[in-house]
């Protein structure tokens, strides 16, 4: 009985690799870049070493002063990781920044959220146009922008929040038929 069960248990892990060899073989570099998944993980400094192509540094997850980063984007704004402007409107990129604050704020964690979408045509109402400088091409848009801290004690101090209202999502959405997404 025990050798059957082992069987199987190889079995459907064997089936779970070739039905979902994307999730089975999905590769993070030694920066936290994932192509496939069109995500990064890790700190600001690696993001921009592999914009660079200069070698990663390590970290520990747990570090002080250090910005770290989570960034997940549509596949029309992958040509952005290489410098280009995306391939359609209605590209997306969200991104979460926190640090481990030390000194006199030690044990403080600073946060940071940002939805941007590419609309270059046609401006999208209620979101805040960003500019070549700060996004490389014309036609970028600011659909939530939203910054706090968090105390040691677990209090909240809220910085800014420029997240849109739904009524804005719901337009956005429909102004690029794109599936919801949780920006």
């Amino acid at each position: 009985m025990k050798i059957k069960s082992k069987f199987l248990f190889i079995v459907l892990i064997l089936s779970m690799v070739v039905v979902f060899p994307s999730t089975a073989f999905a590769q993070t570099d030694q920066y936290g870049y994932d192509a496939q998944a069109r995500t990064f993980k890790g700190t600001l400094d690696n993001w921009e070493a592999f914009l660079e192509g200069t070698p990663p540094t390590t970290f520990s997850w747990e570090q002080k002063d250090t910005v770290f980063i989570e960034r997940k984007w549509s596949k029309s704004f992958d040509p952005m990781v290489q410098g280009n402007p995306p391939s359609a409107p209605g590209a997306w990129q969200q991104v979460e920044l926190w640090e481990y604050l030390s000194g006199d704020e030690l044990g403080w964690t600073w946060h940071e959220e940002l939805g941007i979408v590419y609309s270059p045509n046609r401006p999208i109402p209620g979101a805040v146009a960003l500019t070549p400088e700060e996004m490389m091409f014309p036609g970028f848009y600011l659909i939530k922008d939203k910054e706090w801290s968090i105390g040691p004690n677990g209090e909240v101090t809220i910085d800014q929040d420029l997240s849109p209202n739904l009524r804005i999502l719901k337009r956005l959405h429909k102004f690029f038929q794109i599936k919801r997404r949780s920006f």
